[in-house]
């Protein structure tokens, strides 16, 4: 029993001491670091859920237009953030987003024609955030940053135009541009390599997600042309509404300069 107790009186303490040297030595790297920090960022931004689903496959539920179609684009963006002390700061964030839509054909209009794509554009979203930011520094020259925050988000809908031919006649749809903003949050964490005190290398990836956007009566029009009339156009406006669940992936590559 003796022999138990001088073995974990030697090993508590060098655990304890252990434990201190840890703690010292990453107080130490982020103790090094500077309290400043600018970060410039792009790359590759990756639809999610309902957003990258095939656009125009119906209606829902609630008899809205289904819309999303989003494809993987580019987002870039900058935030500056201070630390309050070694790991823990505050940051304020801008990232934009641009994804093209998938050229899908209007099948929810009338899904046995042969609708053609003529137009479709891109879905363009910005926001502007502020959160926390956590860092700590494992090893020399790498520091893992954490952050979350929320904030305001901005998403403009792309103008659409698609066409079929039955027939003698030419049917078209064309759904105009709109945008709404909400509410926006997102986390996410970055590797930074510490090419010297004041510049950073970082490598990040981030969730972006919004309370779900609303559109409400977006104008569109159905215009029919029949050769056997004499080209006689025949249009139809009508208001459409949807809603887009705006999920994004981003994995950015960029740098940091801190001071």
């Amino acid at each position: 029993m003796c022999s138990r107790i001088m073995k974990w009186a030697g090993i508590l303490p060098a655990m304890l001491a252990g434990g201190l040297l840890f703690a010292q030595a990453r107080a130490a790297g982020t103790y090094g670091l500077k309290r400043a920090e600018l970060e410039f960022h792009v790359g590759p931004s990756i639809p999610l859920g309902s957003f990258s689903r095939p656009s125009f496959s119906g209606l829902s539920e609630d008899g809205v237009l289904e819309y999303h179609g989003a494809r993987v684009g580019v987002n870039y963006g900058l935030s500056f953030g201070y630390y309050l002390s070694p790991d823990w700061g505050i940051l304020l964030l801008f990232n934009g987003h641009s994804n093209k839509m998938r050229p899908e054909p209007f099948s929810s209009y009338n899904s046995q024609w042969p609708w053609e794509v003529e137009t479709a554009d891109k879905w363009t979203e910005f926001m502007a955030m502020a959160g926390a930011s956590y860092r700590v520094q494992p090893v020399d020259r790498l520091v893992l940053a954490f952050r979350a925050y929320i904030g305001y988000a901005h998403l403009i809908s792309p103008f659409y135009r698609s066409a079929a031919v039955v027939s003698n006649g030419r049917y078209t749809f064309k759904l105009n541009s709109d945008s709404d903003a909400s509410f926006g949050y997102g986390a996410g964490v970055a590797l930074k390599f510490l090419v010297s005190r004041g510049f950073h290398l970082d490598l990040r990836c981030e969730y972006m997600g919004v309370a779900p956007f609303r559109f409400d009566n977006v104008g569109g029009e159905v215009s029919m042309e029949n050769a056997a009339f004499g080209s006689e156009t025949v249009l139809h406006s009508s208001l459409f509404s949807f809603r887009e669940n705006f999920q994004m992936l981003n994995v950015g590559i960029g740098f940091t300069a801190s001071f």
